[in-house]
This record gives structure tokens, sequence and C-alpha cells, in this order.
């Protein structure tokens, strides 16, 4: 029985409506397996590969470079078994016929956002997804700076088994930006009570950058909630640093020129500081609370917070399993000492720069997280 399927263009991230076709990694009547590298889409945010979903040969290329298309539109057509060209073109004809942007970006949307009461007047937002599998959940912690919109990648990735709860820390997007005084603590505690509202239960924690560090304090304060830790490129870990010099400039930049530089050093590829990426932190920046948010984190990472102190050892502490997922060359936290961490825990080494392989190096950062599932 020969099956015909499409290829779409993916929606990568809660803004996105469109892609642009920037290259083609295979041609018509190729064979390609799960996991193969299929084209370069590019987005107002980031250029990254759209990959094939399983096993078949490349029948027909709808959609050419330089053309941009909607979320959901057709770009291929892949099949397996016998098909003739003739089935291809009414199958081609159909979707285009059927085919309706509005009410596929709505389809698409793969995150559910709400506002989260962490008590006291204050809300954390979430990002959950995969709400209809019963896998144990993974919490996503994101990096100083940064949204929940860090995840997009990888929590699409995770959501097609898992329940997915990507989180907002305190100070950050659109959560609250009451801080207390932007201690290590104060972040956890924060990130906790969203936990506890959700009613998640166990669950495996993974935590990016400075996101890191509030997983390593939550883990430890009640280790018997998480079943696996994952940090990605975290901050303040045995071995490692922070760059006082990222943190001050991206916490003194007003606007998006003064961003660029600062903002460049997350990535292996510069080019994806885009103008739109820039233009979303400043907006973040402005809100009411925002700069003084960031102004007292950042001061408690760079001072002395025993919490910070403190981390290397409760570290150690942790039971569950750790995957621990760093780039050689990172020029925000470094390069953490593995072997200063507990002896459970599992490392991935990624040949990079970058400060942020959950968007370069998406498929390192999911395979390993995998590994906690």
């Amino acid at each position: 029985m020969s099956v015909i399927e499409p290829i779409k263009v993916p929606k990568w991230g809660l803004a996105m409506e469109e892609g642009a076709i920037v290259e083609w990694h295979v041609k018509e009547g190729d064979r390609v397996s799960e996991g193969d590298d299929l084209v370069d889409i590019e987005t107002t945010k980031i250029t990254n590969v759209c990959e094939a979903h399983r096993e078949g040969v490349i029948k027909r290329i709808v959609a050419q470079p330089g053309q941009t298309l909607p979320v959901g539109a057709l770009i291929a057509v892949m099949a397996e078994g016998e098909v003739s060209d003739a089935d291809i073109d009414a199958f081609v004809t159909t979707f285009e016929e059927n085919f309706d942007p509005d009410e596929t970006a709505s389809e698409e949307a793969s995150l559910d956002i709400a506002a989260v009461d962490i008590g006291g007047g204050r809300s954390l937002r979430v990002g959950a997804s995969g709400k209809g599998h019963d896998a144990t959940p993974f919490v996503l912690l994101h990096g100083f700076g940064g949204d929940i919109e860090n995840w997009t990648l990888v929590q699409e990735a995770l959501a097609a088994t898992h329940p997915v709860y990507a989180i907002e820390l305190p100070g950050h997007g659109q959560s609250t930006k009451d801080v207390g005084d932007g201690r290590l603590e104060d972040l956890a505690g924060a990130a906790t009570a969203a936990i506890d509202a959700l009613d998640i239960g166990q669950c495996i924690l993974v935590g990016h950058s400075l996101g890191g560090a509030v997983s390593v304090a939550i883990a430890a304060a009640a280790p018997d909630r998480f079943s696996g830790l994952g940090l990605v490129c975290p901050a303040m870990m045995p071995g490692g640093d922070v760059s006082a010099d990222y943190l001050e400039a991206f916490v003194a930049a007003s606007r998006a020129r003064d961003l660029r530089e600062p903002v460049s050093l997350l990535f292996d590829d510069p080019q994806l500081a885009t103008r739109d990426m820039l233009d979303q932190v400043v907006k973040m920046k402005r809100l009411d609370g925002a700069q003084d948010a960031l102004t007292r984190i950042k001061d408690n990472m760079l001072g002395d917070d025993p919490a910070y102190q403190s981390l290397s050892e409760r570290l150690q502490t942790i039971s569950a399993p750790i995957t621990l997922i760093a780039c050689k060359g990172d020029r925000i936290v470094g390069a953490p000492d593995a072997a200063q961490f507990p002896a459970q825990t599992e490392v991935f080494w990624v040949e990079s720069d970058s400060h942020m392989p959950q968007i370069e190096r998406v498929d390192v950062v999911i395979e390993a997280l995998k590994t906690l599932a």
C-alpha cells in the first residue's frame, strides 16, 4: 500500500507565522531516513533545519529557495511504495485547494499559555504542551534575559511523547517583575511555587544557564520530586565561570544596536542575533520593573549571594540521574569541570562556542535530554 505524506512549513515559536525556504539538502528521488536534514527554513528569529519525521522518498519539491510561505504550507511531498506522478499531482492539488493558513496556524499552536499564580499577587508565564501523554513531564527553565521561547525547538520535540512545561522566571518575559531581593533562592522559590500550582508531581527538571543554577537549587531542596536533572550550559557550576562583561552589557543596553554585541556572544553563528530578536529583548526590558529586576538578579550573580557559592556542594547531594550538556567554547559561562559533577552525571560535550545549543545544536540537546526520560 502506498502512503503519500506532506512536508509542511513547521511552527518554530509562538510568534512564527511564515518561513522562507533557504536551501534544500535533498532532491527529488532521494530516499531519506527519520532525522535526515531536508531543508533550511528562515524565520524572523532563526534559520533552522526541517528534518524528516520518517523514512521515505522525496517525490516532489513544491517550494523553491527564496519563497516565503505560511506555517503549515506544503513545501514537498514524500511517499513510500509505488506512487505515480498523477497521484502526486492530485495530492498537491487537493492539499493546496483545502489549505487555510488561518485555520492551520490555530491548529499548529503548540503551546497552551497561562499565567500561573504563585502567591503574593505574582504570576509566572508558563507554556504547556504534550498534556495528553502519560510519561514523566519535563519542566524547562530558561537563562538570564531569556524567556520560554528559548525552548521552542526542544519543547516541540519532547512534547511528541511527554508533557512539557516551560516556565518563565521572575523578572523575565511576561512573568512578574517582583523578584524580591533577586537572590537565587527567590528565583528557585518562585519556580517551585509554579510547579506546585501546576500540580505536576514528579518530573524531569531542565535548566539552561541561570535556569541551570535555579534547577540545582530546586532539586537539592526536594530531591524526591525529580527523577532527572538536565543542565544545558549551566551557570555558576564547578570549574565554570560567568561573564561579568556580558551581564553588565546586557543589562545596560537600552537599544537594539547596543544589544547586538553582547547578544551575539550567545551564538556560535552571530547572525542568529537578528534584529527581530534584539527588538523583542528591548521590548521586554522596557516593561515596568524589568530593568530593576534584571539588575538585582545580575548583582547577585556577580556578588556574594551564598546560594550561588554553595551550588557545587548542593549539586553533590542530588542522587537523580544528571545530564550535562556543555559547549567547549562557551563565552558566557565557560566550560564546566565535568570531573567535579556527581558520578551519575552523563556528559554531552558540544564542539562549539555557543551558549545556546538548544537553538544551534537542538539535535544534540534533544537526544541528550531523552536519556533522562
